[in-house]
């Protein structure tokens, strides 16, 4: 991994005290990536501003799971690019290294007959917000999706390659966990991968366990690490967060 990757946990507003305690106690994670749903958020992290200057801590967001880039409906889809943009500008108190979100989901059967439409719609999506706010850093997670009557795009490789194609400034989240119950090639995109989300699990179930607890192996954490990410952020339960810290600096001495 390059010398600058930062080391991460992630919080929701609602656990951010807990969060930012382990922040402190722990001096190896010097990155934060915080799960905002509301735009009411920003004035509750705003109390939080010198504690996470205080500690160093540079800052992610995950935008609401909610959140449809492939939105069909073209007023939600507006009422969506909005919101990130007020989000932003509400945060303009912090220095917001990304904004991370899924891509969306579709009534199933629409999808499977029209899967290019929903990618256009993303990728139309990001363009306009481009057009609203330039130089936003955006990254965009791989996904899983069970079937059923909504299904979650971005659950493979060829939904991020499509995409990426069409827009040069946005860069890809790699999630260990979802990369689990729907595995892809996502080395493919290793140029363009920003963050990596580290957990584990059964492979059925996002149960965001800590490292080496799941399906997960050494040595696909070894090659995860080898993706050469700016940011690692351990998305999993607080309680695994000390023993996981443990496992990475094994398989990435400093």
């Amino acid at each position: 991994m390059r010398n600058q990757t930062r080391i991460g946990i992630s919080s929701l507003i609602f656990n951010l005290d807990k969060a930012l305690k382990i922040c402190e106690d722990n001096k190896s994670i010097n990155h934060i990536e915080i799960g905002i749903d509301n735009i009411f958020d920003c004035d509750i992290l705003k109390k939080y501003k010198e504690k996470i200057k205080n500690l160093n801590l540079s800052v992610g967001i995950h935008l609401p799971m909610e959140l449809n880039p492939c939105e069909d409906i073209e007023f939600i889809k507006q009422k969506w690019i909005e919101y990130i943009i007020l989000l932003n500008k509400n945060l303009n108190f912090l220095d917001i290294s990304y904004y991370n979100m899924h891509l969306g989901y579709v009534i199933t059967n629409r999808l499977k007959k029209n899967k290019e439409k929903y990618l256009n719609n993303i990728v139309n999506f990001f363009e306009e917000i481009s057009l609203k706010e330039k130089n936003l850093p955006i990254t965009i997670e791989n996904t899983y999706t069970k079937g059923g009557d909504i299904s979650n795009v971005g659950s493979c490789v060829e939904d991020f390659t499509y995409i990426l194609d069409c827009n040069d400034n946005i860069s890809f989240c790699y999630d260990s966990g979802h990369d689990l119950i729907c595995p892809s090639n996502y080395s493919l995109l290793r140029n363009k991968i920003k963050v990596v989300h580290l957990s584990d699990n059964n492979g059925m179930e996002d149960e965001h366990l800590g490292i080496l607890n799941g399906k997960l192996r050494e040595c696909d954490l070894q090659e995860i690490l080898r993706l050469n990410p700016e940011f690692i952020v351990l998305e999993m339960k607080f309680e695994y967060i000390e023993s996981s810290l443990q496992v990475l600096k094994k398989n990435y001495p400093k």
